[in-house]
Parts: structure tokens; sequence; C-alpha cells
């Protein structure tokens, strides 16, 4: 199942501010959240590569069986198995609507995706997994162009990232390349994650 709940929950119990999630103050209280949320736990070393395996799957919003359907994938690609899954994670339509500052968050990404708000090279595309390509253009749909949440979130972009071109007046914006490793904001080791599934 997708996780549905409090996103700061998850950004506490990990201590970090996950992709894809909104803002918040996670400096006053950087411990897990519960009565316990302040107590010193040591990680056994399978609950470490988990944690990185939850880290990845949480930012980018998956189920299990879709996360692990990708790791599938990545494993069958030439390359990396680790930088692969990124990327494959990275280049879903709803993490390129999200980069592209659409929406705020990734969850509000994949419901503009989802409602039919989106134009994929100026066909609608309404698949929040549909894989882009260098040089596909994203645009919004002209009446989505006018909605004062999005016309808010591009104004407060907060990261543009170097393999994104994007036309804020012209709601616009475009994949220039396949993302490398370094390029993709995403705090995690994937290499422990690449490990989890070699256990």
């Amino acid at each position: 199942m997708r996780y549905t709940g409090p996103k700061d929950r998850l950004s506490r119990k990990y201590g970090e501010l996950l992709s894809g999630m909104p803002m918040f103050e996670i400096n006053k209280r950087p411990y897990p959240a519960g009565q316990h949320g302040q107590k010193r736990t040591k990680n056994s070393e399978y609950g470490s590569l988990l944690q990185e395996k939850q880290k990845l799957r949480f930012s980018y919003g998956l189920t299990e069986k879709q996360f692990n359907r990708y790791f599938v994938k990545a494993t069958k690609a030439k390359g990396p198995t680790g930088e692969i899954l990124i990327q494959l994670l990275e280049t879903r339509l709803d993490s390129m609507v999200y980069r592209m500052g659409f929406a705020s968050t990734l969850p509000a990404a994949r419901q503009l995706v989802n409602h039919g708000h989106i134009l994929v090279n100026g066909k609608k595309i309404d698949i929040a997994s549909y894989a882009v390509k260098p040089g596909t253009e994203i645009s919004l749909t002209e009446a989505t162009q006018k909605n004062e949440t999005v016309i808010n979130s591009m104004k407060n972009l907060p990261l543009v990232v170097e393999y994104i071109s994007i036309e804020k007046g012209s709601f616009k914006g475009k994949l220039i390349e396949v993302p490398q490793r370094s390029q993709i904001p995403i705090t995690v080791n994937e290499r422990l994650i690449v490990e989890f599934y070699s256990r």
C-alpha cells in the first residue's frame, strides 16, 4: 500500500526532509514521532539497509510492489543498478511535474497528472508512472495555467535542477537529458538498497 499518513512523521522518522514532501520545521523535533521517539536506538545491519530502501520508496511515494518492479527493471539495464533505479524514479511523469514546479509536493503533482491537467508533447497523459524521455516537453493545459495553486507553486519553486529547462511564462518545461546520480537531489545511499535486495 502507498503511505497516506502525515508526511512530517516520515521525515522525522528518517531525520531529514524527504524529497517531494512539504517543508516543515524538522529542526524543532529532529526525532521520530511518538512517546519513544527520543530514545536512542541502534539499527541492525538489516534495519539500516531497510531504512535506506524505505527512504527512497517514500521519497517517490510508491507502494512496495511498484518499487520492487522498478528495482527489477533497473537490474536488467546496463550500468549501476542503484543509479539506474533512481534515474527511473526521477524521470516518472509525476516526478518531472514536481521538479518543474507545477506542484509544491509530489502527491500534488501526481494528482495533476491523474486528473488530466498535464500535456506531454501536446498530448494529454494521465499516467503518473509514464516514463519521460530526454527532449520531451511537459506543459499544463490552458485551464490549469489559471489555477492559483499552480501559479503560487511556480513562484515558489525552491530548486531548479540542471537536467530540466523551464519556461515559467509558458507553463512548460523539458527534460534535457537523463540526469546523472550526482544531479538528483535525493539523499540516499543506493548501494545499500542494492545490498538489501541482494541478501
